[in-house]
């Protein structure tokens, strides 16, 4: 993102659709953190911030903002992995090796 922001482009991302649930999420925090690193968000966490806030969440928000934290850190995790592309980028399957290497090898020379 650092790159991004350098060269003041904006990725491509997904269109965001429920807007006040990422809020939310965001807002509680994306996770919890349990004894051997950060964990998806519990639900008393979840019922606890709701409870303070004020706020009435859906079953489908409640289960939403569990899987969105779930999927936060997964996609955390995955990110450790440098040959990795970026979530918004096309997957390597429809990338052929030996054209990338050639594209490389031209740019490098």
């Amino acid at each position: 993102m650092e790159g991004y922001k350098a060269r003041k482009v904006d990725p491509s991302l997904p269109p965001l659709t429920a807007r006040h649930v990422f809020d939310w999420l965001m807002e509680v925090g994306p996770a919890d953190v349990g004894a051997m690193g950060q964990v998806p968000l519990g639900w008393s966490t979840i019922r606890d911030w709701a409870d303070g806030t004020f706020q009435r969440l859906s079953a489908w928000e409640f289960r939403t903002l569990r899987k969105l934290s779930a999927e936060y850190l997964a996609e955390l995790s995955a990110a450790e992995d440098r040959n990795r592309p970026a979530p918004w980028s096309p997957g390597r399957a429809d990338i052929d090796p030996k054209t990338e290497e050639q594209q490389l090898r031209a740019v490098l020379g």
